[in-house]
């Protein structure tokens, strides 16, 4: 599924990142639709088995997965879900892969967990961590089922290291390409779009962040420092007002935000507001406004302006000459960090 990405330019790949958080954002925006659902028991009758291979993005014959407690069932849970899973006697638990924190309760049958250079054997009762980040996978050495309950950090999650969801590339080979798997989201409302499908193409984009994310960071070993003033430009094509200057793509070994330039002719005027994360614009020329929800600002060089998080905004120039500003933003794709305080009423 996944391209050579050491062919892109800088602007190919950020163009694909865009396009993947595109798709992403709206599924997890149908997964806080369903978190309001807000249940809050799963009877052990209630319990469903389904083939592995409707959410996991490789083929597991044979193998079963019960989704427990997970967003896209109506829980409003955010750090981690349960699920149960069955390996047929002899089997294994498809491919290696790797993932967030995860802790495994053994509940029939017996095996072995590889983890890393690690094999451990496991039986009934029996309880095993598996670390962020580390590849791993399950044997069953019997002849009957092995069954296990799996408390799992919910896959995009963060850690204080990244714990994003991700198969080696090969077992990715024959699957639809980008653009395919960003047709097979619809249009509109994904609220009649089955569970596991949703699940599914959720772990999928996942996938393809984290591949990307290689990418990105393999350019990062650049380690680049500097962008000279001859190298910013001051005068750009009609066709688009914004360079980025200082990302990962372009060799930066930076996480947290991005910089870019923006040049705006006299006389226009976003027509449609726009959102993203965090952004600081610091304005070097020209006059003009810049709406920031309902707030409309009078600006002019040397103005700075913040823009939180995910609040719409645009700018127009009213005056006779070229707006230049310098954007700084949020890195698309990383969360605004919103400590969570237990607030005892009153």
């Amino acid at each position: 599924m996944t391209s050579d990405l050491n062919n892109l330019s800088p602007t190919e790949l950020a163009e694909r990142r865009d396009k993947i958080l595109s798709s992403f954002g709206r599924i997890d925006r149908e997964f806080d639709r369903r978190r309001k659902e807000n249940r809050l028991l799963v009877k052990a009758e209630e319990v469903t088995w389904e083939s592995a291979s409707q959410v996991h993005p490789t083929e597991q014959k044979g193998h079963q997965l019960a989704r427990i407690i997970s967003p896209e069932l109506g829980f409003n849970i955010h750090t981690f879900r349960v699920f149960k899973r069955q390996i047929a006697g002899r089997e294994t638990d498809g491919a290696f892969h790797t993932h967030g924190d995860a802790v495994k309760y053994y509940l029939q049958g017996k095996g072995k967990e590889i983890i890393g250079d690690d094999e451990i054997e496991v039986t009934p009762g029996d309880l095993a961590f598996i670390p962020a980040n580390v590849w791993h996978g399950t044997e069953n050495t019997g002849d009957e089922p092995m069954v296990f309950i799996a408390f799992h950090q919910i896959p995009g999650t963060q850690l204080p290291v990244p714990a994003s969801w991700q198969y080696p590339s090969s077992d990715m080979e024959g699957l639809a390409d980008l653009d395919g798997l960003i047709a097979s989201v619809p249009d509109g409302d994904l609220g009649s779009m089955n569970s596991a499908a949703l699940y599914s193409k959720r772990q999928h984009f996942l996938h393809e962040l984290g591949v990307l994310d290689d990418e990105m960071n393999l350019r990062r070993q650049a380690k680049r420092y500097l962008v000279r003033r001859n190298e910013v430009p001051w005068e750009l094509p009609s066709d688009r007002q914004s360079v980025t200057l200082i990302a990962p793509e372009l060799g930066f070994d930076i996480h947290t935000l991005q910089l870019s330039t923006r040049i705006v002719p006299p006389g226009y005027s976003d027509a449609t507001l726009h959102s993203h994360g965090e952004a600081v614009h610091y304005f070097l020329s020209g006059e003009g406004r810049q709406r920031v929800g309902q707030e409309d600002l009078p600006v002019s060089a040397g103005d700075l302006v913040f823009i939180p998080a995910g609040t719409p905004h645009g700018i127009s120039n009213s005056d006779g000459e070229v707006m230049r500003l310098l954007v700084a933003e949020q890195m698309p794709g990383t969360s605004v960090q919103r400590p969570v305080i237990n607030q005892d009423p009153g």
